[in-house]
């Protein structure tokens, strides 16, 4: 068989529980939709027009940052209303609504001091902005890793790159999971561009941006990580993915896709589900 192209997500979920990556990445059952990503994806699509708007001025611009993209968050909102309502009642609805504007406003005061900072330096408006402004929603692929990312924004400030990643999670701390994301992100950042990313980081939506340098001993991590899951990602047998339980297999207010096969009745299925090859 042909080597699988990991991603940050395949191998934290593999590090998380190898029978969760057996059912989402070698069988591909289904997976539930989620409220969390659904939100995640609305906030995500909102960020990204926010660095299309047009006729920035150096009068207002704070509050016409914040207007572009609450209006941007609640067209998307909008759009997404029969989705979301199939996921929670009208009340969850609304303080999800009103959490994500809170997010939105952090990060567009975030934004604002650095465009402030820039119009200190005798940018005009609409340089200050467009230097400013990252590029979006870039796929990385390496064929020699065999692993992909998506990177949410790659920002190039004053010679400096950074890869910053958006998100909702209700932590504000680069965790393990976290930093191996990123970790492969500069490894795929390096072998495209010849040098390594200044940093890398998260824009954390309910608090504030994290960063990590980018060094090697970081870029070592990431090469280990990927080569480790493809050593143990070869088989398609159920039998070579154990079950690792956690809390994450069932936290009270939700649990994992995969829960009812692990621990549901019907468990013996488990043994006769085929992969296609």
């Amino acid at each position: 068989m042909h080597q699988r192209i990991q991603s940050p997500s395949s191998i934290n979920t593999f590090k998380q529980c190898p029978r969760k990556y057996y059912y989402q990445y070698i069988a591909k059952l289904e997976t539930k939709p989620s409220i969390h990503l659904l939100r995640g994806n609305i906030v995500h699509s909102a960020l990204e027009e926010f660095f299309d708007m047009k006729d920035v001025s150096e009068v207002g611009y704070a509050l016409r940052f914040q207007q572009e993209a609450l209006g941007l968050l609640k067209r998307h909102w909008d759009a997404n209303i029969l989705p979301l309502s199939q996921l929670e009642s009208e009340d969850s609805l609304e303080f999800y609504l009103h959490e994500s504007q809170l997010m939105i406003l952090n990060i567009t005061n975030i934004f604002t001091n650095r465009f402030e900072r820039q119009l200190k330096k005798g940018l005009l408006a609409e340089q200050a902005f467009k230097s400013m402004t990252p590029t979006i929603e870039q796929e990385f692929i390496s064929h020699s890793h065999k692993v992909r990312g998506f990177m949410d924004a790659i920002e190039v400030n004053d010679e400096e790159v950074r890869i910053m990643d958006y998100k909702t999670s209700k932590t504000s701390e680069i965790n393990e999971a976290y930093r191996l994301q990123l970790a492969i992100y500069a490894l795929l950042y390096e072998e495209k561009h010849g040098k390594k990313p200044d940093k890398v980081g998260i824009y954390f939506l309910k608090s504030t941006e994290r960063l990590l340098d980018v060094t090697d001993e970081l870029l070592l991590f990431a090469k280990k990580e990927i080569e480790q899951v493809h050593k143990n990602t070869k088989s398609e047998s159920i039998d070579d993915y154990p079950l690792k339980p956690s809390r994450l297999c069932n936290w009270g207010s939700g649990k994992c896709d995969y829960y009812d096969n692990c621990f549901g009745k019907d468990k013996k299925k488990e043994v006769f589900l085929k992969v296609k090859q």
